[in-house]
């Protein structure tokens, strides 16, 4: 491997914190994933507008919020700037122009997410079976919850791209498909144990679409009634699982308007920013030690207003209007752009964070964030090929 290549691989692990592993969490680990993601911003500012089209303005917007939250968070609520370097995880949008700059082959980023999705499997399975101890993430996530001991386990963006990367190359003209489906299926297998509804249903509807592509009429009616088949006989199992995931499915529906996150929601579009200036540049970026970040936290504790509840509303009370406005042209590019089949993982990624932004926070969250740069990164690059009319394997060289 070049510097390059060696550079993004452990960038990628700081940024996702080691998994939010315990030991990571405070002392020379933490200071250390703090420190290489700070110089991995450092060389990314001087290309920042080196380039232009496809995702690049959607990530200037982006950018352009998060260092501006810096300010609102002090103007807004009296945070003081001393507060600010819990962003840095988040500025990590910056790193897209390293990697424009840097080329790195996409084939390059398809097998570095491969790994940390082995990796993020293997250490769930670990934590999974092992979870009287919190090993990874933190222990509000590990609960007796529908039906299992909930592992929500940090670090998900590479694990789901892995598996999209996994069906893709089920069905493209490569090697060892039989390995690429059995890693499809414990993809599956690995979200059902975190029992996250929106994750199953994007998951399943993911694959369902994947697998119907480009078949004839009758391997449709097949897939479809296997899957049908399928989701009824797990439904219908009787497992402390299943059984869990449709209570909660029906307690969540019998409260109608009054489901938490529709409260929650509602109450920070309408009640919670202090000013006209703070609803267009939002509230800030919070620090959980600081007045505001207190603030948050007995909202949660105390009525269930989890701000990473509400997705996409987090984006715009956090950063305002104008990364609330990338977001959605990273969305509108994502359709418009198009993609030969083999890179359709892709926007399978990006319409996974988009569709399931409603009650998670998938769009803003650091276990997520570097996996969808290398994304759009990837994304950008067979724009570029398409513009500019380059032969497709340059691409991957």
């Amino acid at each position: 491997m070049d510097k390059k290549t060696i550079f993004l691989f452990f960038l990628i692990i700081f940024s996702l914190r080691f998994f939010d592993a315990a030991i990571a969490s405070v002392g020379v680990l933490k200071n250390l994933s703090f420190g290489f993601m700070l110089v991995a911003i450092l060389v990314s500012i001087p290309y920042f507008f080196k380039y232009k089209g496809g995702f690049v303005l959607p990530i200037q917007l982006i950018c352009g919020a998060i260092i501006i939250s810096v300010f609102m968070a002090w103007y807004t609520w009296g945070q003081s700037f001393g507060s600010s370097a819990s962003i840095i995880p988040y500025t990590m949008w910056f790193v897209f122009f390293y990697l424009l700059q840097s080329n790195i082959p996409i084939k390059t980023i398809e097998n570095i997410v491969m790994i940390y999705g082995v990796i993020y499997i293997v250490l769930f399975l670990f934590q999974f079976t092992h979870n009287g101890v919190v090993y990874f993430g933190m222990q509000g996530e590990f609960k007796e919850d529908r039906g299992v001991v909930r592992v929500n386990f940090p670090g998900g963006g590479v694990f789901f791209l892995s598996c999209f990367i996994a069906i893709n190359r089920v069905t493209n003209n490569v090697k060892y498909k039989i390995l690429w489906l059995s890693y499809s299926i414990l993809g599956i297998v690995i979200v059902v144990l975190q029992v996250t509804r929106q994750a199953i249903f994007m998951m399943l509807v993911v694959y369902l679409l994947h697998f119907l592509r480009n078949v004839k009429l009758p391997y449709k009616v097949l897939t479809i009634v296997m899957f049908a088949c399928a989701t009824y006989f797990f439904f219908n199992s009787g497992t402390s699982i299943s059984n869990g995931l449709l209570n909660q499915q029906k307690e969540d529906a019998s409260y109608g308007k009054d489901y938490i996150r529709i409260l929650s929601a509602e109450y920070y579009l309408t009640k919670f920013t202090p000013n006209t200036v703070s609803k267009i540049f939002g509230n800030g970026f919070f620090n959980d030690t600081s007045n505001y970040g207190k603030t948050l936290i007995a909202l949660g504790d105390t009525y269930g207003f989890y701000l990473t509840d509400v997705g996409i509303v987090e984006v715009y009370i956090v950063f305002g209007v104008f990364a609330l406005l990338g977001y959605i042209l990273i969305f509108i590019k994502s359709i418009a752009i198009p993609l030969p089949p083999e890179y359709y993982y892709l926007k399978y990624y990006l319409w996974m964070i988009f569709f399931t932004s409603l009650t998670s926070d998938f769009l803003i969250s650091y276990y997520y964030l570097i996996t969808t740069v290398l994304v759009l990164y990837c994304y950008q690059r067979i724009y570029i090929q398409n513009k500019y009319q380059i032969k497709p394997h340059t691409i991957q060289e």
